[in-house]
């Protein structure tokens, strides 16, 4: 199953893509998709209301604005150098242990909607990522039983600004939460559709022109091992969000690095979870970005 959430921002409402691809609106199913929502084992409540209402339930315009498709989780965990290629480019040793740190949830966006570059930002950078959503609350779980608590995985693009990143002092999570830094989506895609996340292809354009092109199957640490790491050290909640770290080709790598600016199109995708697109638009001042979600 693929979960979307469709609408205004801060508005959203629950939906699905169907098999032949169209968009349908699933509000009367009541609730939203949120930790009471996983936690309770929702997609397997909403199949189940599916196969008796999903006739009668509104087909949507192919062009409604689509937003994340879960509320804000309690939190969004990723995991940094992941990809050996990466942290080559980024001049870091391959780490023993999963790098971990924090994304603000107030970064949550739908995947097409624009990428503002923050007061005072010069360094945007781009970098693709698979996201495993938490289905089942997660506490010292073994790496076999990781993926038990894995409601599905979504398209991420882990935005970033290396000058509050890596030349303000302190950890990275201030070049990380932006408004508008994690567009998430299209579509959350339930295990089922994604036995294997371990061998997706997963690439990333700026303004037409490849800059990351590689696959799931290169990242050190998979996502029953990530799932499991990350549990020994904080409960995993459903609904929160683990980002799996990004390949090569991120604009710091490049010599001369290149960064963002208004006016630049971001276009990526990961193989079976569909594709996002951000236009880059200046800050301004007085406009508030962050939306409820």
């Amino acid at each position: 199953m693929k979960l979307i959430r469709h609408g205004e921002p801060g508005k959203e409402k629950p939906g699905v893509i169907l098999g032949n691809g169209s968009l349908l609106d699933v509000s009367a199913f009541g609730g939203d998709y949120d930790e009471a929502f996983f936690a309770s084992g929702g997609t397997d409540s909403l199949q189940r209301w599916l196969s008796v209402n999903g006739s009668n339930a509104p087909i949507l315009s192919p062009d409604v604005r689509l937003g994340p498709p879960i509320c804000r989780p309690s939190k969004i965990v990723c995991i940094g150098l992941n990809f050996r290629d990466h942290a080559a480019e980024s001049g870091m040793e391959i780490p023993n242990e999963p790098v971990i740190f924090f994304k603000s949830t107030t970064s949550l966006v739908g995947p097409n909607d624009p990428l503002v570059i923050p007061k005072n930002g010069t360094k945007v950078d781009w970098e693709v990522e698979l996201a495993v959503i938490i289905g089942k609350r997660a506490l010292y779980v073994g790496k076999d039983q990781a993926l038990n608590h894995v409601a599905g995985y979504a398209l991420h693009n882990d935005y970033s600004e290396r000058t509050f990143q890596l030349e303000r002092g302190g950890q990275w999570v201030k070049g990380k939460s932006a408004d508008t830094f994690a567009p998430l989506g299209p579509f959350l895609a339930t295990q089922a559709e994604i036995p294997d996340s371990g061998n997706l292809q997963m690439w990333l354009e700026v303004n037409g022109v490849f800059r990351q092109k590689s696959s799931t199957a290169n990242m050190i640490f998979d996502v029953p091992t990530l799932v499991s790491y990350v549990s020994q050290f904080m409960t995993l909640l459903s609904g929160d969000v683990i980002s799996t770290g990004t390949p090569a080709g991120v604009g710091l790598g490049m010599n001369p690095p290149q960064y963002l600016k208004a006016g630049d199109v971001v276009e990526l995708g990961i193989e079976k979870l569909g594709e996002s697109r951000q236009l880059v638009v200046n800050f301004s001042e007085g406009q508030h970005h962050s939306r409820p979600v």
